[in-house]
């Protein structure tokens, strides 16, 4: 009964809007009814379009601001990628300067075989002293080599991986070699010093006490024995004190290059001994 009154209804309403086309076309003028349909239709159609404005605006600012994240994301990838070949590029031209100071050093020391490596970490403790360098044993550097900076010689290696290196710098207390100052050739031994590490020096013991040495004396490896190469400068002369029982005199030493500051060196793989 009631699908049977609403097909009339909805007839009598089709009839009707038929009816009033009709009548416009035959007499060119809208009737009364045609004119308050219009008036009520023509608003709701303003006011859907603009619904559908607000819908499409509200969906495309999300899609604008999704392609706005991915623009930002691509470019960050750019900027990382380009900061990476920067640093490459820096590196190179870091190692290339190093390789320029390496062949003034071979023209130096042209008995040398020298390995330029880049220090991957410095630490210092109460005791020790030391590095850990970029090359090992797949580079031919071996335990016991004698590592350098521009200056002279600044430890020796430790230990050996195949692509890494740990060193034992001249500041570290189990450090000992016999040297000689430069200036006079009298033979010294310089270590490693529990009270200078922390300062970045180390020592000269067991001085004489009449020994001619001075402030601002170089002081060199000597050679014996083979274990280093002469000639290597370790450092310099800055303070000289009696000890305790004012027997003998210590020097204190600083490095000839600042140990904790390297970022290359060079390790002497193999030396011709010059008796």
């Amino acid at each position: 009964m009631l699908r049977s009154r609403l097909f009339w209804f909805v007839a009598a309403i089709v009839v009707l809007c038929v009816g009033l086309m009709v009548f416009s076309a035959y007499t060119g003028r809208q009737s009364a009814l045609s004119r308050g349909i219009g008036a009520a239709v023509v608003p709701a159609q303003g006011a859907a379009s603009g619904l559908l404005d607000g819908v499409s605006g509200f969906f495309g600012y999300f899609y604008r601001y999704a392609s706005l994240v991915e623009e930002n994301e691509q470019l960050k990838a750019q900027l990382d990628e380009y900061r990476s070949l920067e640093q490459e590029y820096l590196t190179a031209v870091t190692e290339n300067t190093e390789l320029r100071k390496l062949t003034g050093l071979v023209a130096k020391y042209s008995d040398f075989d020298f390995e330029l490596c880049q220090v991957s970490s410095v630490y210092r403790g109460v005791a020790q002293a030391g590095m850990n360098i970029s090359h090992g044993s797949a580079s031919g550097i071996e335990q016991g080599d004698v590592v350098m900076s521009r200056g002279g010689m600044i430890g020796y290696v430790s230990d050996v991986g195949p692509n890494y290196s740990e060193v034992v710098t001249v500041l570290d207390v189990s450090f000992e070699c016999e040297a000689k100052v430069v200036r006079t050739k009298e033979t010294v031994i310089a270590r490693g010093s529990y009270d200078l590490l922390s300062k970045g020096k180390f020592e000269l013991a067991f001085l004489d006490k009449e020994a001619d040495l001075k402030v601002g004396d170089l002081v060199e490896t000597s050679g014996y024995a083979g274990v280093y190469p002469p000639g290597l400068i370790l450092g310099r002369v800055e303070e000289i004190t009696l000890d305790a029982g004012g027997l003998t005199r210590n020097a204190v030493v600083a490095p000839i290059d600042d140990i904790f500051d390297m970022k290359w060196v060079y390790v002497v793989k193999d030396f011709e001994v010059v008796q």
